[in-house]
């Protein structure tokens, strides 16, 4: 009967898909929980590595981050280390990162809240980030997170791209103030509430 949609683009995909119900767009729950979080520009680049796609060439998008770290010794890299054997495996490679142990939520939302950009293969942090008003970039072939492309999410689809965004994004690192972050505004859970009473 009622569809809660996070963004415009999946209202217009239900819209296009005929879907029965009412439609409203609310934005992502998750993004509730930044709402009082205030954002700066530190120094600091945020890395997290761990998707499975990526871990038959995980070695080369750590040397390629290792290398930016080396030749960019005014930010400090920081890779909260992923458990995963697959991972931990080539900790090695990460000789001029400060690579420490995974973080829990509340601690990396901090660390989030004061860098100056994350560089990623993760789907949450494209959100988290562009509420927080932080540009992204994204060691990955594709994502699902779309809305955010080109102004606070950069497609890395190989390690040796990484150099040439990173500068880019490096250079010009504060996003457009006039682009909204397109997955909500940090009260969904009231939007939520609302469309329901109001039935």
């Amino acid at each position: 009967d009622i569809h809660l949609c996070p963004t415009q683009r999946s209202y217009d995909n239900l819209m296009q898909e005929l879907a029965p119900g009412q439609k409203h767009i609310v934005g992502n729950t998750v993004l509730d929980n930044l709402i009082d979080v205030v954002p700066e520009y530190g120094n600091t680049v945020i890395v997290t590595m761990h998707r499975r796609e990526n871990h038959y060439n995980i070695d080369k998008w750590f040397i390629e981050i290792n290398k930016l770290a080396k030749s960019n010794p005014q930010l400090e890299f920081i890779l909260p280390i992923h458990p995963n054997p697959n991972v931990k495996k080539h900790k090695h490679l990460l000789k001029d990162v400060n690579v420490v142990d995974p973080m829990g939520y509340d601690d990396f939302i901090e660390e989030l809240a004061k860098c100056r950009f994350i560089i990623t293969d993760s789907g949450g942090i494209q959100e988290e980030s562009s509420f927080l008003r932080k540009k992204c970039i994204v060691c990955r072939k594709k994502t699902e997170r779309t809305e955010g492309m080109d102004t606070f999410s950069f497609l890395a689809k190989y390690p040796e791209d990484l150099e040439k965004i990173f500068k880019e994004v490096n250079n010009d690192y504060i996003p457009n103030e006039n682009v909204k972050c397109p997955y909500g505004d940090g009260r969904s859970a009231e939007k939520i509430l609302k469309v329901l009473t109001d039935r």
